[in-house]
């Protein structure tokens, strides 16, 4: 299937054969030790999605871990800009991302992908074209009130004064997530407590979280040193 920028399907030329890589997405993740993943930050605008992605990639690129930010405004001026903020063109904007942190999934790396997703059906299908075990979906938690009192870029303003349409939380519905795999609350907690925890939540995820802790246990084995349980970022014990 083929879609179109305003998110309409069109068979896909029977001609296109996806070749195969020689390089596979396990190689890739043995050499790098940490497995391939897809962390969606979705939040209303001014939520702080931006700054806690790149806050963490800052963290994580210093652990050797490969790691990569999509931002939503970077995305919009170069791979989207071509689509407005009609329900179809976000539909596919957010389609387009997906298969973009998919790449970057297959390849080994941990993608943190921070866009406003505003509809629970775009942020489900995201999970489906990624995969669900690659897939993480951080809900970056902040009142609409709190979002327009920052109003860091002085949208939330304009879409007050009729000068934007589509403007999510404004004249545009979002749709909060019900059952995130994590939450964090930039509103009652420093940029400093929320990117530490992001960046935990990261590391104790999936196979990123056991292999260090295959590791770990290794290592204290060695040491003598008996396991201890404790938490993640979002609250799920596992021992170390």
């Amino acid at each position: 299937m083929l879609h179109t920028a305003t998110g309409n399907i069109t068979e896909m030329p029977i001609h296109l054969i996806a070749p195969r890589s020689l390089v596979s997405k396990e190689m890739r993740e043995a050499k790098q030790n940490h497995q391939g993943m897809a962390f969606w930050l979705t939040g209303l605008s001014g939520a702080g999605k931006s700054t806690l992605a790149h806050a963490a990639e800052a963290v994580l690129f210093q652990k050797n871990y490969h790691v990569a930010v999509l931002d939503g405004d970077v995305i919009r001026s170069g791979l989207c800009s071509d689509l407005g903020f009609s329900l179809d063109e976000r539909r596919e904007n957010n389609r387009r991302i997906a298969e973009l942190a998919k790449i970057f999934v297959r390849s080994g790396m941990i993608c943190l992908c921070a866009f406003i997703s505003p509809g629970a059906a775009f942020r489900r299908e995201a999970r489906r074209l990624v995969g669900e075990d690659f897939f993480r979906e951080v809900y970056i938690a902040c009142s609409l009130e709190e979002c327009e009192r920052r109003d860091v870029k002085g949208f939330y303003k304009k879409a007050r004064q009729g000068e934007l349409e589509n403007y999510t939380g404004i004249s545009s519905g979002y749709e909060a997530p019900q059952s995130p795999d994590c939450i964090i609350n930039t509103e009652v907690s420093s940029a400093v407590e929320c990117s530490t925890r992001l960046v935990r939540f990261i590391e104790s995820s999936a196979k990123i979280a056991e292999m260090s802790r295959m590791r770990m246990l290794h290592r204290r084995a060695r040491e003598g040193v008996a396991a201890r349980p404790v938490e993640n970022a979002c609250g799920a014990s596992y021992f170390l």
